[in-house]
This record gives C-alpha cells, structure tokens and sequence, in this order.
C-alpha cells in the first residue's frame, strides 16, 4: 500500500470517529441527566411534555447573537427568541430566568423586559439571579412574577450612564489634528478630540434623563411600588441581595433550586398538578435539538470575549465596560 492511500485511509478513519463521536455525546449528556436528576431533564423527548422552561441571560445585556454550527449560545438575541417560543409553545407552563449579566445597552435590556411581561400574561414567569443582576439585569428581572436573589448577588443598579473620554491633551502632546467635516452642529457630539461644550453636556443629559426615566417607570410597574419610592432608591447604588430586599427590589432570599422549588408550588397551584413538572434547563442546545424543536413548536456591536480565567470572568462583570479591553467595541449608551 502506497503512502498516499495510507494517509488517505487514516483521514476517513479520523473522520468517521467523529461523525459516530456526535450522536454517542448527545445521547450520553441525555442519560447521564436523567440519571443525576429526578426532575431537570433535557433532549428531544421534552418537546413533547408539560413542563418548566429555564431560560439564561449571561453577559451583557446587546443586540447580538453569537454562535457556533453546533451549538446556541445564551446571547440576548436567542433569550428574546426562547422568551417568544416559550409564551406560543403550550407544553411550556412556566419559565424560570436565570439572570447573570451586569447590564447592557437600553433598548435591548427593554425588549427583553418586554417579551418577559408579554410572556407572563399568559403563564408564571419567576426569575434567580447568580453573582450579579444589575441595572439591565435588573430591568429584565423587575417584569418577572417573583424575583429570588443569593444573599450575596449584587443587584440594583438602577440608571443610565454615558461612557466617553477625551483624547485632546493626549492628541495635542502628539501633534494629532483632527480633520471633521459634518452636516450639522451636533453630528460629532462627545467627539473625544475636543472639549465638550455645555450645550452639548445638556443634550446629553436630557438623553439620559429620559432614559433613566424610562427605567424608574418600568421597575414602578413591574414591582408595583409608587415611582417616588423607586427614585429614592434608584440612584445607580449596587445592592447586594439582602439590601434589595429590605427596599423592596426583590422578593425572596434563596438559590437557584429554592426559585425552581417555588416556581413548581406556583405550578401546582394554577394547574391543579399533584406532581413536579420536569424542568428543561440547559445552558445551551445542540444543532440537532434546536432543529428538533423548532418542528415541535406550535407557531414558531460583536459581544464580549468569554475568558478562560476566573479572575478575568470577574473583572469583565463587575468594572465598567469603558475600563474593559477591547473597547473599540463598547457601546456609547449603556445601563450599567
């Protein structure tokens, strides 16, 4: 046997290793599930029962959808999209948020809050916060039915906040001049090569009020508490989980299981059932069980790098994306 056929032998052996490697590691995840929980199950068979929905927002809170061939990540757009699925799929009869993000850019961190409360007009929708749910985090979790936060997730955060720097010292030291030509007087407003003007700083700052606005009004409506009340303690403090429950933004004190435990009572409860319902929780999904799903169902700015280190996890949650790197990616107008 010549070398090339040799090689060429070696390669359709490596590749037919991997298809067979596929079909062995779903079925093996599956079995290996259902043999360490009673009621959190996953996989194909799910689609065709009762059950609870976890759904989870990790990271920030942007308009993008990261992804890979083989499988979905828990980026905001496919959390809008799993939100809807869940509110049109009958088998689905309650959904539980696990909230982890630090927050994120206005008008995503709203459409989110949006297709929480149109979901929960139609079934219980609690939400469990993990180390932190905070300003846009916290938008989303204010529209759920019932918010469980750990005595130590950090929360709050209620505001809106502008991110910008200024270059001119920098640029001038180097003998860098701007060269801009625009259509208007305001087109390169919070240009970092000169200094910002005061009638440019009210502009701004009539944009963030209203958006802060926006953010008390919908916390008011989803916690059902008075708008004065939300102001007093919507400064943009961060609160730790037995913090926002003396004010109010949260409901109980408990992990993850003890929300799902709650969310089961609820269920019961609406649906006469004497029994759990099983719990469809999976972080991500296979190619192969979101195509499957999406045949069961009835109607149916680049996001941040995940890092491998602990410490590097930490820092990109809780300092402001302005002090992150990579900030050529950072979006202007943020709830942070």
């Amino acid at each position: 046997m010549s070398t090339e056929k040799k090689n060429n032998w070696i390669v359709w052996l490596i590749i037919g290793l991997c298809v067979l490697a596929i079909p062995v590691g779903i079925f093996g995840k599956q079995s290996k599930k259902t043999e360490t929980s009673d009621t959190t199950e996953s996989g194909w068979g799910m689609a065709f029962k009762d059950r609870i929905k976890v759904i989870n927002l990790s990271g920030m809170i942007m308009d993008s959808d990261e992804k890979s061939v083989f499988s979905m990540t828990d980026s905001t757009s496919s959390t809008i999209k799993k939100l809807r699925k869940a509110k049109d799929n009958p088998k689905i009869k309650a959904v539980l948020i696990r909230i982890n993000s630090p927050g994120g850019t206005v008008a995503t961190s709203q459409e989110i809050n949006e297709a929480v409360t149109a979901l929960k007009a139609e079934k219980p929708v609690y939400s469990s916060m993990g180390d932190i749910a905070a300003s846009g985090g916290y938008y989303v979790a204010c529209a759920t039915d019932k918010i469980y936060a750990n005595p130590g997730t950090l929360t709050g955060s209620i505001g809106v906040i502008l991110n910008g720097m200024n270059f001119k010292g920098l640029a001038d030291k180097l003998g860098v001049q701007p060269q801009v030509v625009k259509s208007g007087l305001f087109k390169d407003i919070a240009s970092p090569y000169r200094p910002m003007t005061e009638e440019e700083r009210k502009i701004l700052q009539a944009l963030i009020d209203d958006s802060y606005d926006q953010f008390v009004h919908a916390v008011s409506a989803g916690r059902k508490m008075p708008l004065e009340q939300v102001k007093k303690i919507a400064d943009g403090r961060i609160y730790s989980g037995r913090q926002a429950k003396a004010n109010g933004l949260v409901d109980e004190l408990g992990s993850y299981q003890l929300a799902l435990d709650g969310l089961q009572a609820a269920c019961k409860e609406k649906y006469k059932l004497s029994a759990d319902l099983p719990v469809d929780d999976k972080s991500t999904s296979s190619l192969f069980e979101s195509l499957f799903e999406s045949q069961q169902s009835s109607s149916l700015i680049p996001q941040m790098p995940q890092s491998t280190s602990m410490e590097a996890n930490i820092a990109r949650e809780l300092l402001p994306v302005s002090m992150q790197a990579r900030f050529r990616n950072q979006p202007l107008w943020l709830m942070q």
